[in-house]
């Protein structure tokens, strides 16, 4: 877990970095956009921003997250930016995270692809979900 942090964390000072000099954070994000993405978030347990839909993912990526959280029979609520380019460019800015899938447990962050497959690859991902109160097959979690 501790690596899982580490990795938050400098990659969210990488983002925060590259907010300034791409001029997104002097841009912001407008209310209506934050309150919509606050209200996504907090509504299901798991959402997923992604390229296509759980049942046809557009890219790699967001193909893998799916994988993942299907492997451990996480149900998830998907978000396909790619019919709404004012989610996709607005969730990169409320993430400060800057590329596509975004995965969200319980209204907070958790990553991209490269860090729920690093979770699942270490073994962590069911602990994590079982923090969070969420059901996995590998998991404790009773909901």
């Amino acid at each position: 877990m501790l690596r899982l942090v580490s990795r938050q964390a400098s990659a969210m000072l990488r983002s925060s970095t590259q907010s300034f000099s791409t001029g997104a954070a002097a841009g912001g994000l407008s209310d209506d956009v934050r309150q919509r993405i606050d209200g996504i978030v907090k509504k299901d347990d798991v959402v997923v921003f992604m390229k296509g839909t759980q049942q046809e993912p557009a890219c790699g990526f967001s193909r893998n997250v799916k994988l993942v959280l299907d492997f451990h029979n996480v149900k998830f609520r998907d978000y396909n930016v790619l019919t709404d380019a004012e989610l996709r460019e607005g969730v990169k800015i409320y993430s400060e995270w800057p590329t596509i899938p975004q995965v969200y447990v319980k209204g907070e962050f958790v990553g991209g692809c490269d860090i729920l497959v690093s979770m699942h690859k270490d073994g962590e991902i069911s602990d994590f979900l079982d923090e969070k109160g969420i059901p996995n097959k590998y998991g404790n979690a009773k909901k």
